[in-house]
This record gives structure tokens, sequence and C-alpha cells, in this order.
């Protein structure tokens, strides 16, 4: 492919790994503007499907076993699993499954745990459970976009996008490499870094002693389509770096190209025969 076709590959590219990030923001600010509407302690399930609870058991319970349910809806059934420690702070956890039968009635229900022999002032661990009849019910009441539009979670999404953004990253870095491979035998590089000294501006470029530089030399600035920036002269040089004063006050930006000679269009208008 030709230094032409390989920049706009490149541009193309860098379009399509920006968008692909882009994606994934949204997918992740959808994902906590769904948990912000959807509240704590609050799930949707379906019919004949079920769900994994847990929560912190009171002090006054012995174990998990120990813990009261009280579920007002017909179909949904509550078992303790398992009791653990916390992750974080160390307290005990209880750990539970909530079941709902096949021919369960789709609503709202309500699952409460309280301690054993605790009063009706004693604080509770209260759930609400969404019961949907289908999967097509389920994501049309999700406050999530992601699901409701494509039935994914944006979790989920961000994942792909994300995976996706570092392939076509990958992709850009090759093309990359393709190009730098060409400019070199061109006598071209990129301008790499800037840096402002007393002298003027300092760029640095990889192009050294091995492509003809040496101190003094001087390099023609332009971008990538070939106009004109600015010239600078050769001030260090190694074999396979040089770094470079701009001249006068041209405005050199990361991303520039220096060449061993003028652009094409300067070259050729001093290459053209005098007629007398």
């Amino acid at each position: 492919m030709s230094e032409t076709g390989l920049l706009r590959l490149r541009a193309t590219l860098g379009w399509i790994a920006a968008a692909l990030c882009l994606c994934a923001a949204l997918a992740l600010a959808d994902s906590f503007v769904a948990s912000f509407h959807t509240g704590p302690n609050t799930l949707s399930m379906l019919v004949g499907g079920e769900e994994k609870l847990s929560g912190p058991l009171p002090v006054e319970a012995n174990d998990a076993t120990a813990m009261v349910a009280v579920i007002d809806h017909p179909g949904l059934t509550f078992s303790i699993t398992n009791q653990a420690k916390g992750f974080w702070m160390g307290n005990r956890m209880w750990q539970g499954t909530l079941q709902a039968a096949p021919d369960a009635r789709a609503g709202t229900a309500t699952v409460i745990l309280r301690s054993p022999g605790s009063d009706a002032n004693a604080p509770v661990q209260a759930y609400v459970i969404h019961l949907f009849p289908d999967e097509a019910a389920l994501n049309a009441a999700s406050h999530s976009n992601a699901v409701r539009l494509l039935g994914q979670s944006p979790m989920a999404i961000a994942g792909y996008c994300l995976a996706a953004a570092c392939l076509v990253g990958g992709c850009v870095y090759l093309t990359t490499r393709r190009l730098e491979a060409i400019w070199t035998r061109l006598g071209k590089a990129v301008v790499y870094m800037t840096k402002k000294t007393p002298d003027g501006l300092l760029i640095s470029f990889g192009l050294g002693s091995d492509q003809g530089l040496a101190t003094g030399t001087s390099v023609a600035v332009h971008d990538e389509s070939g106009l004109p920036v600015a010239m600078a002269s050769v001030v260090r040089c190694s074999p396979a770096d040089a770094a470079a004063l701009v001249v006068g006050d041209g405005k050199v930006g990361l991303g520039n190209i220096v060449s061993l000679a003028p652009p094409a269009d300067e070259g050729t208008a001093a290459a053209a025969p005098q007629r007398s």
C-alpha cells in the first residue's frame, strides 16, 4: 500500500477506535444510570428462575439458618444456603437462593428477612422482586437503554467495545510501523517531541547519521498533506535520532513530518529548468 493509502487507513482506524471508546463510555454511563434508578435491594427475575441473595447476619442471630424470611407473593420460595464472612470487614454474612415457580404470577413481590425473636420495630432486610413472564418483558422494563434496545447488559457491551478498540488500536500501531518504515526509506520521520528552549523550539525525530544527517544540516518540516511548516537546523545527531532547532517563527507540532529535502512542491519548483 502507498504512503497516502496508509495515512488514510490509519486515520480511519483511529476514528473507529475513538468511536468504540465512546460507545464503551456511553455503555458504562448507561449502567450507572440504570443502577441509580433501580435502587438498592431491587431485583428483576423471570418466572421459573432463581436469584442469589446475601446480606449481613444480625448480631443476635446464632447462625444464618436462624433467619426468618417473609414473602408476600405465592410461587416464591427462599432458603438459606450458606454462612460466610464479608470480604472487606470480615463480618458474618448469610447467603440464600430465591426461586420462582414456573407457574408463579408475574408482578412485584417483597422478601423480608429478620432475625429470630425480633419485634415489629426491629430493623429488617427487605428486597423488592419484580417477576416477569419472559425475557422480552424483563428487557422492556429495564432502566438500561442497552438492555431495552439490544437485549445486552451495558457492562458486556462496554467490554466488547473496549476489546474491539484494543484490536483496532493494534492495527493503528502496525499501520504506523509500516508508515515509519516507508518514511525512513524516503528520508522522512515524525516529530515525536517538541521543547521550548532559550534558542527556540527544539524538535526531535527519528532520522540520524544513518540517513546522512549531521550537525548543521537543514531539514524541512511539513504536515501530513505535504504543506510546508518550517525549516530546522540539526543540533544533535545519533545514528537513528536527531534534534533540530526550528528556524524563525515556524509553528511545528507533534505529528509533523521532517524530511531531508524540502516538500515535493518546493523541490519541483527548484528543479524546474529556467528559460532565458
